[in-house]
């Protein structure tokens, strides 16, 4: 088995002491804690319920104003928007005179837990649904970090990983088919 980091790191004012196992967090944006009950009761999401049995699960309260990036941020940082500094998905930008989107780690104003957890010698990747999140999710980080919006796109010395399509392929029919076959 692979030597897991157990240092300590810090992140906003505030201290974490990891395990010695692998720490996977799932973001379901949008979704109700009644639909995953139902699915994973009639076992339509069976690696979900068989990560969420043999794990944790749990349910955490939003940011406000409810809306992606601040959701996502306040989640990779452990701040509120007050702090991270993302407060929607878009503001006015005086000096530009334009609207902008809060899709830049630019507008970011804190670490977050995964650019801290990698730097403490943890393996850390991120992988989000759309591109727009990939930016912020993966401030500072020194790992793998890409969007399945453009998988195809990756490079190493962007995404920290290159053929990522070729890698998921890999890890899916290795990992995820076994259990979806098996059980």
């Amino acid at each position: 088995m692979n030597n897991i980091s157990t240092k300590s790191f810090s992140a906003n004012g505030k201290t974490y002491s990891p395990p010695a196992n692998p720490i996977v967090v799932i973001c379901m944006d949008g979704s109700a804690d009644e639909y995953l009950d139902t699915t994973m009761a009639h076992d339509f999401m069976p690696n979900l319920k068989k990560m969420a049995l043999q794990g944790y699960r749990g349910m955490v309260r939003g940011a406000l104003p409810s809306f992606t990036n601040v959701n996502n941020s306040s989640i990779v940082t452990g701040v509120s928007p007050a702090v991270h500094g993302i407060c929607g998905n878009f503001f006015y930008d005086v000096k530009k005179d334009q609207e902008v989107m809060m899709n830049s780690s630019e507008y970011l104003r804190a670490d977050t837990l995964l650019a801290a957890a990698g730097n403490a010698g943890r393996k850390v990747a991120v992988v989000t649904a759309k591109e727009k999140l990939r930016d912020i999710l993966s401030y500072k980080l020194k790992g793998i970090a890409f969007s399945a919006e453009k998988a195809d796109q990756v490079k190493l010395d962007t995404h920290g990983i290159e053929n990522a399509e070729e890698v998921i392929g890999w890890v899916f029919r290795r990992y995820v088919t076994p259990y979806s076959v098996a059980n």
